[in-house]
């Protein structure tokens, strides 16, 4: 299966999700997120703000601004092709949407990648090995590769986003945890 092919088959799975589907297993995501032990330790962590295809991080980002934890989430910079973290005080206000319509911090306090212990890493899909397919931009897959990077890798999407195998390449960084509805997988 090509890349196309798996990011197409992943689209058609969730669109038969209901909106009630979604919030129930965005619910589910969040308590098991928040009972892993790497994200329990963390003092800094880098996660993302959802899109409507993807689980709602927006309970995770709060648990974790709850929990005094350092909370950074990524911020594109097109001309470089890279993402930095940057810091987010609140989820109230400082987010606006960026170069892809994702929300953003305005503000570029930068994080250092050695200073995160816990990432969220999103995809469109993953598969029984920690592999996962992204929408295609790479972003993720330079940042994670800083030499100073060192942070756990947690995938987290639906159980529908979840193939038996999704195509990879030798830069494709893998996950170490995956969280989906339907509990915790660990990979070696």
């Amino acid at each position: 299966m090509e890349k196309a092919q798996a990011r197409a088959e992943i689209a058609r799975r969730l669109t038969q999700l209901s909106a009630e589907q979604r919030r129930e297993a965005s619910a589910r995501i969040r308590r098991l997120v928040a009972e892993l032990p790497e994200f329990e330790r963390a003092r800094t962590v880098m996660l993302f703000v959802s899109l409507p295809d993807e689980a709602d991080t927006q309970g995770i980002i709060a648990d974790a601004l709850a929990a005094s934890k350092t909370v950074a989430v990524p911020k594109v910079d097109r001309k470089r092709k890279a993402m930095d973290a940057c810091r987010l005080h609140t989820l109230d206000r400082g987010l606006a949407p960026g170069v892809f319509g994702i929300p953003e911090p305005q503000a570029t306090d930068v994080v250092a990648p050695g200073e995160i212990d816990f990432v969220l890493v999103p995809a469109r899909g993953y598969d029984r090995e920690g592999n996962r397919i992204g929408r295609g931009g790479g972003y993720y897959d330079r940042y994670m590769a800083h030499p100073d990077f060192h942070a756990t890798r947690c995938g987290i999407g639906f159980a529908a986003q979840v193939l038996d195998a999704v195509p990879h390449d030798a830069h494709d960084l893998p996950v170490k945890m995956l969280v989906t509805e339907d509990g915790v997988l660990r990979f070696d």
